[in-house]
């Protein structure tokens, strides 16, 4: 007898992270998560996977929170990356400069035994990559010096001195971490036994992505030179030679490039990159001489994007696509999602059409591969599976090495989505999912939730959706899409919402609900929309310009474009890029017809705001806006403000925090839209309603 799902079993899940497979490609080195439900901590140690059948994984590390595990290349040390368990504060000037507290590099012999700390940076060390010869490490790390540095020191003698910022550049913070205007990322090296590192970049800008020639003899690496790099953000591919700190320049700042890698001949180097300015949501694979030369794409005409932009609520972010070279240098492997699912591609080095590698309704999230590029081990998830490890040969079928969660699947009962064609604005051809609750009547018509994802440049697919599944265990239907704006079908598919929030986007996003409705199972006059980021925006428009919903959910959203722009991390680039060149002192009539806080007076749907007060990227401004107009007005509306939180709230927060949210969400919903009116009841709402805005 298996029970429903909770909002307190985010405690119990466990996901793989950054999996490695050694050179010999007889073992993955792997990063489990899991939290501390006593201490509200996450957890991470490294655990060790054999490849071969019939032995179970095991701990390899025993501290509190150890992450980036890196073989050696002869396969016999394993370099990682140790942070506390918890928050530690140094005690005093030693400890602070001694980077008690912070992220250190460490080494520990592969076959188990004492680890050494090799780092003691006063604001850490992080990404070690080995030398082809396995004596030393590359590895990145911040530098500068505080503008207040009374104010930093004070709590090492007790003392609350306010601080002072001096800021002279526009981007200067960013979610997640905080102020960054102080701090500069760069390269640093150091043997294997220890030692001084040896800094090996300088300068105002951030250098990160190191990668080894063949040879040792040369970095390539990733960097933000360019004259207007604290406005247009972006990154160009570098190469240092480590003899005579010579450096070559081998993109032409048009781009953001990230994670390059060279070819097993150490002539061509691959990298992936976007589009530094009239953003498309794109990443296009590429590849560039050693030696200098022009920086040829290879997927430009190809759907999916390669990058992992599938998205689910148990990881923030997407990481960084590393390229992989084949053996021979004729394919580059790459992840790339499309249509709703993320997979392993072969692209030929020479240009040609990418084919698939992995297959399946699933998101592989993180890929790497032995030596030889035989084998490769990858991180999965779909809609039953939150996150676990595969290997697979290049030639042949994946095989699941761990089932972390099977305890906890094996007590619940989950849901599956199926997926949905619809015709949105202009006649386009879109897709969604609807995912109807595991063990209820299939003849009943159940009310619904939509779900509008943020971005908007990212996708639903086919990943492990908590908050879905707790929505289905309270007997709703999820209905989620992917409207116009989306990526993975094409970049004129991504760019088109651009200058256009809450037109066309709309139109398909109410398409895609009517589309499910029409499909049967959905009662039309029993009906929420949820969302977060872009989603909390599309949310807010749509309660501003249709009351079909009895219920709705904004997190993170955007409310006044005006405001945003001024306010967010990175919320010029936002405005400017997403609303194709428009400022609010020029044209703020246009930004504010955007922008749903001019229709806050047609909202008549029960409003439940969620947003956390360390959001950089949406500030809590944005919901400030929309409860006090809507509180004004006598509107119903409730407000959660999440203390120290940040974007990733639903991600990477506050385990207790995350909890709260989720029991907020469907407290909401339950309390507003009725999961046990009966059919008859249903069928008769849904004669007389259906349709009746017609699709918007």
């Amino acid at each position: 007898m298996t029970r429903r799902l909770e909002p307190e079993d985010l405690y119990s899940i466990k996901l793989v992270e950054d999996p490695r497979i050694s050179p010999d490609g007889s073992q993955v080195a792997f990063v489990l998560m899991e939290i501390d439900r006593e201490a509200y901590e996450y957890r991470r140690a490294i655990w060790m996977a054999s490849t071969g059948a019939g032995t179970p994984p095991r701990r390899f590390s025993g501290g509190g929170n150890d992450t980036s595990p890196r073989w050696s290349p002869d396969g016999r040390w394993l370099a990682f990356v140790r942070s506390p368990a918890g928050e530690v504060k140094p005690k005093d000037g030693r400890e602070r400069d001694r980077g008690v507290g912070k992220g250190q590099v460490w080494v520990m012999p592969s076959d188990g035994g004492e680890g050494r700390q090799l780092t003691f940076l006063r604001d850490g060390a992080g990404d070690p990559v080995w030398a082809p010869d396995g004596e030393s490490l590359v590895f990145v790390a911040e530098t500068g010096s505080p503008d207040d540095p009374e104010a930093e020191d004070a709590t090492l003698h007790d003392r609350r001195v306010p601080r002072v910022r001096t800021i002279d550049r526009l981007f200067h913070r960013l979610d997640g971490k905080g102020w960054i205007y102080e701090r500069r990322t760069h390269l640093f090296s150091i043997g294997r036994d220890g030692g001084d590192p040896v800094q090996l970049t300088d300068g105002d800008w951030d250098d990160e992505m190191p990668a080894f020639s063949p040879d040792g003899r040369q970095l390539a690496f990733t960097s933000g030179r360019m004259e207007d790099r604290w406005t247009w953000l972006g990154a160009d591919v570098y190469t240092l030679d480590l003899r005579t700190r010579a450096l070559r320049r081998l993109t032409d700042e048009r781009w953001f490039c990230y994670a390059p890698a060279w070819s097993p001949d150490g002539k061509r180097i691959a990298f992936t990159a976007e589009k530094r300015r009239d953003y498309d949501g794109y990443s296009d694979l590429f590849v560039v001489p050693a030696a200098g030369g022009k920086a040829q794409p290879l997927t430009r005409d190809f759907g999916p994007t390669f990058a992992d932009s599938a998205l689910d609520d148990l990881r923030a972010g997407h990481g960084v696509a590393h390229p992989v070279w084949s053996a021979d240098g004729e394919d580059v492997y790459l992840v790339a999602s499309g249509r709703g699912s993320t997979h392993l591609y072969a692209v030929p080095a020479e240009g040609g059409t990418p084919r698939a590698v992995t297959s399946g309704e699933r998101r592989v999230y993180e890929v790497s591969a032995d030596a030889a590029r035989r084998i490769f081990a990858f991180a999965s998830s779909d809609p039953s599976t939150p996150g676990d490890l595969f290997v697979q040969p290049v030639d042949g079928p994946a095989r699941r090495l761990t089932e972390l969660n099977a305890d906890l699947l094996k007590e619940v009962t989950l849901a599956h989505p199926s997926r949905i064609a619809f015709r949105g604005a202009d006649g386009w051809g879109l897709e969604g999912w609807v995912m109807h609750p595991g063990d209820g009547d299939a003849g009943s018509l159940r009310p619904a939730i939509l779900e509008v994802h943020g971005g908007p440049e990212a996708m639903y697919g086919w990943s492990f959706f908590l908050e879905f599944q707790l929505l289905c265990s309270r007997g709703y239907t999820v209905v989620y899409t992917n409207p116009r704006g989306s990526t993975g079908y094409g970049r004129a598919f991504s760019e088109a919402v651009n200058r256009d929030w809450g037109g066309k986007d709309y139109q398909d996003v109410l398409a895609g609900l009517d589309a499910a409705i029409a499909a049967g199972g959905i009662d039309p006059d029993r009906l929420g929309i949820a969302g977060g980021s872009y989603g909390g925006y599309m949310t807010n428009w749509a309660v501003g310009h249709t009351d079909r919903f009895k219920a709705a959910a904004t997190m993170r959203c955007v409310a006044n474009f005006a405001s945003h722009f001024g306010t967010g991390d990175l919320g010029w680039y936002l405005t400017v890029e997403s609303m194709g060149g428009l400022l609010p002192w020029k044209d703020l009539d246009e930004l504010m017809a955007r922008s749903p806080i001019s229709y806050v007076e047609n909202i008549k749907t029960p409003l439940l705001i969620l947003h956390s007060d360390n959001d950089l990227r949406c500030p809590v401004s944005e919901a400030e806006q929309m409860y006090a107009a809507l509180k004004y007005l006598g509107r119903e509306v409730k407000y959660l403000r999440f203390e120290g939180q940040t974007h990733d709230l639903s991600r990477n927060g506050h385990p207790r925090s995350r909890v709260i949210r989720l029991h907020a969400l469907l407290d909401w919903f339950t309390s507003h839209i009725d999961v046990a009116a009966s059919r008859e009841e249903a069928a008769s709402g849904a004669a007389s309603s259906r349709y009746a805005e017609g699709g918007g």
